[in-house]
């Protein structure tokens, strides 16, 4: 068993992130979503805390994905409200930014052009150049997409979402397209990150052992409705394959194998 050290502290962080204000409080008051007469949520009130990382797992079709856009704003509820900071969540503009499993990089573009595409206001070339010292690619500013690792694509769009300083960063399973090793990478780096900036974070993810890995709390969405909640208290170093870890996975798998 090896005990990974989950948040590194040799990653630079630079002004653009150490500045970061505080992160977006988001909420959700019931909130019902159908879809052809299909309800797949139902009710549901969620309060995510500024600053907090929050996992979103459960089966397939739960509604992950369909919580996750309405946050995002590219989703209406047929009923309730979404609201981040206290603004409608298709207002909140540069508040939040958004991360899919594909990089969605502009292959016309380069590395750094790819970056500035999430700046507001005109041209930034410090902002820019700091993202990528951020996801430790400032040596490949020049670079095209084509000439990158599928890891090192998602840390480009990392560093895209991130330009910009939201105060709140969605996650919609942008690691699973990774080889391991690169995904546990990953991991650490938007981890380490979320802890230095103090942005909020909301990641779906089907793998149970990654949201646990991340997160200050785990939902289990299901039903239409969140039927299980675990706060994750994170002291130091994270042993991976602990027993703690362990047990905390299998409460989560079994309600989602319960739903």
């Amino acid at each position: 068993m090896q005990t990974a050290e989950l948040l590194p502290r040799d990653i630079a962080v630079p002004p653009m992130l150490r500045a970061n204000r505080a992160g977006a409080a988001v909420a959700l008051s019931h909130v019902s979503r159908s879809f052809d007469g299909n309800r797949v949520l139902a009710n549901l009130d969620l309060t995510v805390r500024p600053g907090e990382f929050l996992s979103i797992v459960g089966k397939s079709g739960c509604g992950k994905s369909t919580l996750l856009r309405l946050i995002a704003g590219l989703d209406r509820p047929s009923v309730g409200s979404v609201t981040v900071d206290g603004t409608p969540a298709h207002q909140a503009g540069d508040r939040l930014r958004i991360m899919f499993q594909e990089p969605r990089l502009l292959p016309w573009a380069s590395v750094a052009g790819n970056v500035a595409v999430g700046l507001r206001g005109g041209p930034d070339p410090k902002a820019v150049a700091e993202a990528l010292e951020s996801v430790q690619l400032a040596d490949k500013a020049d670079f095209w997409p084509a000439q990158l690792s599928g890891g090192q694509r998602q840390r480009v769009a990392l560093a895209r979402a991130l330009v910009s300083h939201p105060g709140l960063l969605l996650l919609d399973e942008p690691l699973g397209a990774l080889d391991a090793l690169t995904r546990l990478t990953m991991q650490n780096l938007i981890r380490d990150m979320h802890d230095r900036a103090g942005f909020t974070a909301v990641l779906v993810t089907h793998d149970v052992a990654e949201a646990v890995a991340l997160s200050d709390r785990i939902i289990v969405l299901g039903q239409g409705g969140i039927l299980n909640e675990t706060e994750i208290l994170r002291v130091g170093p994270v042993t991976r394959g602990s027993a703690e870890l362990a047990a905390i996975e299998a409460e989560i798998l079994d309600a989602i194998f319960a739903a």
